[in-house]
């Protein structure tokens, strides 16, 4: 009997470490509430995809208009070109605000179906200037936690 319970605690100890990498996870993806009511839910802490370029994903609801599906670059220059490819396909960009003054991270806007795309494959390929990366797949499951939280 002493045998089949120390076995039992032996497992019970394996599966709750298992289960920790899973709520590490999750601990980068917070939601926040913006001045003007909006509910952002973004990856707290930006992802670093090559030298001196980060990324931060999050999806923005609000009331009065859809979901808007968002990947906030640290480090991209304002003169930059952006691009997002899957294969030989371009992902769709809605749009790309630029901070007026030079500072702070430029905002590039994707379909609801394109930021998914970029959740669930590692294949898609950021390029920022002369810069192309893939992104993280711990930045691409946070990705996931994002939409999976707001539809």
């Amino acid at each position: 009997m002493p045998l089949l319970r120390l076995r039992l605690f032996f497992l019970i100890g394996v599966f709750g470490l298992c289960a920790l990498p899973a709520a590490a996870q999750s601990e980068n993806v917070t939601t926040v509430e913006g001045a003007d009511g909006e509910q952002m839910t973004l990856t707290a802490q930006p992802h670093s995809v090559a030298d001196g370029l980060s990324v931060r994903a999050m999806g923005i609801e609000a009331t009065d208009t859809a979901t808007r599906w968002v990947l906030s670059l640290i480090g991209a220059d304002p003169e930059d070109e952006i691009s997002l490819t899957y294969g030989d396909q371009s992902l769709r960009i809605l749009e790309v605000n630029r901070p007026d003054d030079g500072v702070g991270p430029t905002k590039v806007y994707v379909t609801q179906e394109d930021f998914l795309t970029m959740a669930e494959t590692g294949t898609v390929t950021l390029t920022v200037g002369d810069v192309s990366t893939t992104l993280p797949e711990q930045l691409r499951r946070e990705m996931r936690m994002i939409f999976d939280k707001i539809t």
